[in-house]
């Protein structure tokens, strides 16, 4: 789970190199935190700085009403950066394994027939 909340510089994070990310080091890696709204990419404990980002360049790379609150776009970014992906949920795996056994079907050799055997429990039965 991608977890967003606002930096507010009032807190200590670990990067994830192990480097202790206190307000004044972050401050200093990215001076423009003192002037602009930016999001922390954390763990749920809110202990891990994954990425420190803009509020207001993700919620245009996402298609998030500027008209929002800070914490409506945050919570907007968060719902879409947690959402499954649609492609990935609308195949079963069965469909993707089947589809994977057809694309090996169509490049057939004896080795990859002897492994779509295999995959389907027919190996020796030739």
């Amino acid at each position: 789970m991608r977890v967003l909340e606002k930096y507010t510089g009032d807190k200590t994070y670990m990067f994830p190199n192990g480097a202790m990310g206190t307000p004044q080091v972050v401050k200093e890696k990215f001076p423009a935190v003192t002037a602009f709204t930016h999001v922390v990419e954390t763990d749920e404990s809110g202990e891990v700085m994954f990425a420190l980002q803009n509020l207001s360049a993700m919620c245009t790379m996402h298609g998030v009403s500027q008209q929002l609150s800070e914490n409506e776009k945050i919570a907007a970014l968060s719902e879409i950066l947690n959402a499954p992906d649609e492609e990935e949920s609308s195949v079963s795996p069965e469909i993707r394994q089947a589809e994977a056994l057809e694309a090996i079907a169509e490049g057939a050799t004896a080795e990859t027939t002897e492994i779509i055997d295999i995959l389907l429990g027919e190996e020796g039965k030739a």
